[in-house]
């Protein structure tokens, strides 16, 4: 018996109830049906004017058949009214565009001289929004509306600036690149300009939005070198955060206005998780809604997928072939307009689209929306199925999983979907990089003034001083002005990426696309497939002075993914606080990316088809990242269990990396991380999470504020994940520079519930014996007993350890304790006395530490302790040790180390180092190695001394810059103080 749901439909009547009995009974056979949630219809609230609109407007509304506007449409016509700068943040379908074009078209029929621009993300948004304005300018008004954007004639941009309309509809592309350079030509636009539109502001995000930020800061100065002060009304999707996040794109403050007053028809949103493949499963999906006379819209993640689900629906349905189409960006303008009437008129039955659908355009009614793959956030989510339902009757969503940790997330907990709020807009206008190209921009479009700085900031001098240091600002004569250097700097921003663009150059040098520089190397090195509108090309070079790459056309059944190797090195550290079980920084970091080679993976299965070698040189870059703690005794129990604790904290990395977009409106690619079983400024086990983009745009910052709801997720979700070992679903990365290795589930559930303080980790127990030495590498020389410990009453040491072997020969810094003790040297703080103790004089040393009122040392604990741990069991973390060490990492956030210490403050560098003392302990070279260790301890004295004395220590940040540290020593308590106590 076939279980195909068009022929299942056909025995059911052609109502919802009959189509999900028919979903049902087929999920039952193949066991994925997850649930079912049914979404109540709301009732629309009204509201009414005073004063009433113009009799004008009324009467085109009235026409429109619209007799009454919704409460916040009212709210935001009223607010608009009082000159505020509003923001309208409603439903999918509300009517939020009445919430602008109202206003304004109030306003311009009573002042014919005022002008608006209108900004929107996409040309199709453009024309959909130009066509309901055009409908509701009252016959005989003499207001002009049109656009200006990438596919405008220049013949028709040359009318435009000699006339400008009423209403200019564009988008921030051209807003960049033309408006603004070019502001002299559109004078008489400007001067007259009262409003500023923006729609579908939750699309300003990431890269894009923080660009988009420094836009609208351009052109606020522009319209104020022109006398006008434009009011700004803005409308969102539902976002967690809309009030913050307009301030920050704009600088502005606005009215809030949140509270839908539209109405919504029911819906049933149907939650499925196939057992075989999705894209299959979604296209049967799809014929069995448009033969159950579902009008229905399909989104796919991917422009491939789209075509392909289209393809296979065409041939397993050729009669609906004329009723069915493909709809993404890459389509000529007159083929998605064609599509966009066909749905609008009925002459379509379906359509299957990627993201671009998603913004408001008005294909008509929709009665079946199909996600194939969770879309990412619950924001597009609802964008996508927001648009479906009609009249009399209740729509349906649909969500197919994919076998992707977000999509399983909510396979497993679908009622989360229901309650949890939108995810928050996250943006960086504070971004350097993309700062300096803006006011270079503004420079070149006016000139910079210390007056701007109440658009940029008070420290705008010092930021246009270091332009004018790199040759990019020229100031003036007179010293009140700065220039741009280049006429047109603006040509050279791409406001929708991030470095300087790539072009993309099909055989005989046809640009077929572009790719900024900081991708150029992921995307396109040598063997890359590239896919452009549809077509996939294969990269043949890729050259990095020219900033070009060579690509041919090629179909094939693999994609490309690139492999490699990843540091991070912490520059600041700009906030700590406690989560749970572990500390969590956030700060600057500098983070080293190498691209070592590539696989080919098959488009269906991920299965690899071969690994190939790259030779590019490194991608080193500044960003915001936040990194949290692991602690010494949480990987021991972790490693005690015989689990992988790197595959533990790897596999944190990744699922952490795969949930956050619950979080934040952005993509897994956009941040990445990296695990450290041990990081040397740190001084143990660490995961780092990064903005993936040179500066950042805030995504780390977020990730910072809600790490524990984070971590508690990612626990959720593994604990819930019926794998053994890790599967797609959970901890693999589709990005993973390593090929997903290692990775350890069952690792990474102790390390988390460790963090989260869900377990006791059992203190190391009280006896161990000592481990076993390995033999020595060199013969030790006949060594002479030190002549005693020291004497008399307790004392103050500085201490310092070296060792006999390195970290690498006794298999890494887990195992100090087998490095062995070639020479420690403690010095009396009081007298400057000195003591040397060798391997056979450990007795006399642990006796003079025993007796000490305190120890003070440079990683004492960490490693000086842990090396004579295998000397003697007994409890050195109850040794009275001051660690500069661990109080500098307590004040700053990371670890400097002694000689960055030492030559900042004291302008005395280290005489060697850490190998250097090996290689001397190897040659049988002791007394060297006894004056480099005598050496630390005079220089790790000084520094004690210049702190407790001075209250800081001097160190260069991330700029290099000379900066004071603020430091506060503890307190030494006297041995009878102790005894009292």
């Amino acid at each position: 018996m076939s279980d195909s749901l068009a022929e299942l439909v056909a025995g059911e009547p052609p109502a919802l109830d009959g189509l999900l009995r028919a979903i049902s009974r087929r999920g039952k056979s193949r066991g994925h049906l997850v649930h079912i949630q049914d979404i109540p219809a709301r009732h629309p609230q009204f509201a009414e004017l005073s004063p009433p609109l113009p009799v004008p407007l009324q009467t085109v509304l009235y026409a429109a058949g619209i007799a009454r506007l919704y409460t916040h449409q009212v709210e935001a016509v009223a607010a608009a009214r009082a000159g505020r700068n509003v923001l309208v943040v409603t439903g999918t379908a509300s009517g939020k565009s009445l919430g602008y074009q109202l206003p304004v078209l109030e306003r311009l029929l009573r002042d014919p001289a005022a002008s608006a621009l209108f900004l929107f993300p996409t040309k199709a948004l453009e024309q959909d929004q130009l066509k309901s304005l055009r409908e509701l300018i009252p016959p005989g008004a003499d207001i002009r509306a049109e656009i200006m954007d990438g596919d405008t004639p220049t013949a028709k941009r040359a009318q435009l600036k000699e006339r400008p309309p009423h209403i200019l509809v564009s988008n921030p592309d051209i807003l960049h690149l033309s408006l603004l350079p070019y502001h002299a030509a559109w004078k008489s636009f400007w001067e007259r300009l009262r409003f500023v539109v923006l729609d579908e502001l939750h699309t300003y995000k990431g890269i894009f939005g923080s660009h988009v930020a420094h836009v609208l800061r351009r052109l606020e100065r522009v319209a104020a070198f022109y006398g006008a002060r434009p009011q700004i009304i803005a409308s969102s999707a539902t976002i967690s955060n809309p009030g913050e996040f307009a301030r920050t794109l704009t600088g502005k403050e606005f009215a809030l206005v949140d509270r839908d007053g539209s109405p919504a028809r029911g819906k049933r949103f149907v939650f499925i998780n196939p057992a075989g493949s999705p894209y299959g499963e979604a296209t049967d999906i799809l014929l069995g809604c448009i033969q159950a006379g579902y009008k229905t819209i399909a989104f796919a993640k991917a422009r491939k997928i789209a075509e392909l689900i289209t393809m296979w629906a065409h041939q397993a349905a050729p009669q609906l072939a004329s009723k069915l189409r493909a709809y993404r960006a890459g389509y000529r303008p007159e083929e998605r307009r064609a599509i966009e009437r066909g749905l609008f008129q009925e002459q379509l039955l379906g359509v299957v689209s990627t993201s671009a659908l998603e913004l408001g355009i008005d294909v008509g009614g929709l009665d079946a929306c199909l996600l194939v793959g969770y879309p990412g956030s619950i924001t597009s989510t609802w964008q996508r199925g927001g648009r479906v339902g009609r009249a009399g009757q209740e729509a349906l969503i649909i969500l197919v999983a994919l076998p992707d940790a977000l999509d399983q997330y909510f396979m497993r907990h679908p009622e989360d979907f229901f309650v949890r709020r939108p995810e928050a807009a996250v943006i960086d206008p504070d971004n350097r990089r993309i700062q300096a190209d803006h006011l270079t921009a503004a420079a070149a479009e006016i000139p910079l003034r210390t007056s701007d700085a109440a658009i940029y900031g008070p420290d705008l001098p010092v930021r246009a001083a270091a332009l004018a240091a790199q040759r990019r600002l020229v100031l003036s004569g007179d010293g009140t002005e700065w220039y741009a250097r280049r006429r047109n700097p603006s040509r050279e921003i791409s406001i929708r990426s991030i470095g300087e663009a790539f072009a993309i150059l099909a055989p005989g040098g046809k640009t077929i696309g572009n790719v900024d520089g900081f991708r150029a190397v992921h995307e396109c090195h040598p063997g890359a497939v590239y896919l452009h509108q549809g077509q996939q090309f294969e990269v043949t070079g890729l050259d990095l002075a020219q900033h070009k790459v060579h690509a041919r056309p090629v179909e094939v059944d693999y994609y490309t993914q690139t492999s490699g190797e990843k540091e991070t090195e912490i520059l600041e550290c700009q906030a700590v606080r406690t989560v749970k079980a572990t500390e969590a920084r956030l700060g600057r970091l500098k983070v080293t990316e190498r691209i070592t080679g590539y696989e080919k993976r098959r488009i269906f299965g991920q299965d690899r088809i071969g690994s190939y070698p790259l030779d590019l040189p490194p991608n080193i870059f500044e960003t915001q990242g936040l990194w949290f703690e692991v602690s010494e005794r949480l990987r021991d129990f972790v490693k005690a269990q015989s689990l992988h604790f790197m595959g533990g904290i790897h596999a944190i990395e990744h699922a952490m990396i795969g949930l956050f977009p619950l979080f934040a409106l952005c993509d897994r690619n956009d941040v990445g991380g990296i695990s450290h079983t041990f990081h040397p400024q740190v001084g143990r086990p660490a995961v780092f999470i990064y903005d993936g983009y040179p500066e950042g745009v805030g995504l780390a910052e977020r990730c910072y504020h809600v790490l524990e709801e984070l971590m508690a997720e990612t626990l959720r979700l593994l604990r819930d994940c019926p794998c053994e070992t890790g599967c797609p679903s959970c901890i693999h990365s589709p990005k993973c520079g390593s090929g997903n290795k290692p990775l350890d589930k069952a690792a990474a559930l102790l390390t988390l519930e460790g963090l989260l303080g869900m377990i006791t980790i059992p203190m190391p127990a009280a006896e161990l014996p000592p481990p076993a030495m390995p033999a020595l590498t060199a013969p030790v020389p006949a060594l002479a007993p030190v002549s005693g410990a020291f004497g008399g009453a307790p004392r103050v040491l500085v201490l310092d350890v070296e060792t006999q072997r390195s970290a690498e020969e006794v298999g890494g810094w887990d195992n100090i304790e087998r490095m062995g003790l070639a020479v420690a040297v403690a010095q009396d703080l009081a007298s400057g006395e000195a003591r040397v103790y060798l391997e056979c004089d450990v007795d006399a040393l642990l006796a003079d530490l025993l007796a000490a009122e305190a120890i003070i040392g440079f990683n004492v604990r960490r490693f000086d302790f842990a090396v004579l741990r295998a000397y003697r069991t007994m409890d050195y973390a109850a040794l009275p040790a001051i660690d500069l060490l661990e109080v500098v990492h307590a004040a700053l956030g990371f670890r400097l180390s002694l000689g960055h210490l030492a030559q900042e403050t004291l302008g005395a560098p280290k005489i060697a180092d850490g190998l250097q003392s090996l290689a001397w302990w190897k040659a049988g070279e002791r007394e060297k190695v006894i004056e480099y260790c005598k050496s630390d301890v005079d220089l790790t004295r000084r520094l004690f001394e210049f702190a407790r004395d001075k209250g800081y220590l001097l160190y260069r940040d991330y700029q290099g810059r000379a900066a004071r540290l603020p430091i506060r020593l503890p307190e030494i308590k006297r041995k009878e103080e102790k005894a009292t106590a």
